[in-house]
């Protein structure tokens, strides 16, 4: 098993490092996901907001929480030169189909902002699970698409998709997810596509030969 804390040594962070300040929706998935980056190597910082079941779960409510987050003088986080905050948000539309205008509106917003980013995965964030593991894309024709991808994932992984180990192929996710990677006219992800692999590629940049060096002992 590939634990994070047996295989990596931490570091502490210098001075050159940036920051990445990561915003996702999931409770339990997501946040999982993205702390095994956090916990691999001090020299990035990587920050995942974990929604609170009372929290507002949607793109706006995400959006307002990041804003809120380096905000005024008792923020949570102070951005310095270089550093980059990321919103990962799905493109499943929720029951007041209200959803893709949040969106729409929270992409416009970033543009305006030096260092922040929106990547969307259609129609759920185990799309870029399924790239770890997998080279070319899976279409379903299920009513429940995400519930479909969900249990693809798990068929894609002994023991289904582990965020203690298999986050270790995120290069040959990178790789998978663009490859395959197809917009719609409004610029935004097809079914099957994830643009998470966009701010894989900014979080590799850093631990890539970490990464590597432990992969070459396996």
């Amino acid at each position: 098993m590939i634990l994070t804390n047996r295989l990596f040594e931490r570091q502490a962070p210098s001075r050159e490092a940036k920051s990445l300040y990561i915003f996702c929706e999931g409770a339990k998935r997501e946040y999982k996901y993205f702390e095994y980056f956090k916990e691999i190597d001090s020299r990035i910082k990587v920050e995942v907001n974990k929604l609170k079941p009372d929290d507002n779960n949607s793109p706006k409510g995400l959006y307002d929480l990041a804003i809120n987050s380096f905000r005024g003088d008792k923020s949570k986080f102070s951005l310095q030169e270089n550093d980059e905050v990321w919103i990962v948000l799905d493109t499943d539309p929720d029951k007041s189909n209200s959803r893709e205008e949040q969106i729409n509106q929270i992409k416009e917003n970033c543009q305006g902002k030096e260092n922040w980013f929106v990547v969307e995965s259609n129609p759920c964030f185990e799309v870029w699970l399924f790239f770890h593991q997998n080279e070319k894309v899976k279409e379903f024709e299920s009513d429940d698409i995400c519930k479909s991808w969900k249990q693809k994932v798990n068929e894609s992984y002994d023991g289904g998709f582990d965020s203690r180990r298999h986050p270790i192929f995120i290069e040959e996710a990178i790789n998978n997810a663009e490859r395959n990677y197809k917009a719609g006219e409004n610029e935004r992800p097809l079914k099957g596509s994830s643009e998470v692999y966009l701010l894989a590629k900014s979080m590799f940049s850093v631990i890539k030969n970490k990464i590597r060096a432990v992969k070459n002992k396996l």
